[in-house]
């Protein structure tokens, strides 16, 4: 489990096997073969390419889904989102593209 703590900022690549959690701010790169979970007050601006992502917070960058991408109403996006399979509750808000693939 990797975690960028609620008040940090971190700058960087984070490449892992396993889950990483946000809930402060990451700006770089994360590549994950487990799941993302960025938290309500969590921040990520860059790359991210993982298994399946839960975001609540903000992202302002490139995303890349290979299985499921979970989008709760306190999400704000500014992305380009590639996916497998969406769920987007109502409320959040996206400033991007969106493609899906099988």
């Amino acid at each position: 489990m990797n975690v960028v703590g609620l008040n940090s900022l971190v700058i960087g690549t984070i490449k892992c096997e396993k889950d990483v959690f946000v809930a402060g701010r990451f700006e770089g790169t994360i590549v994950t073969k487990g799941a993302l979970h960025i938290y309500p007050e969590g921040e990520v601006k860059g790359k991210i390419k993982a298994k399946d992502l839960t975001v609540a917070g903000r992202i302002q960058g490139e995303i890349e889904v290979t299985n499921r991408l979970r989008v709760k109403n306190s999400a704000n996006l500014e992305a380009n989102i590639n996916t497998r399979f969406l769920d987007w509750e109502e409320g959040a808000v996206l400033e991007g593209e969106v493609r899906t693939f099988y």
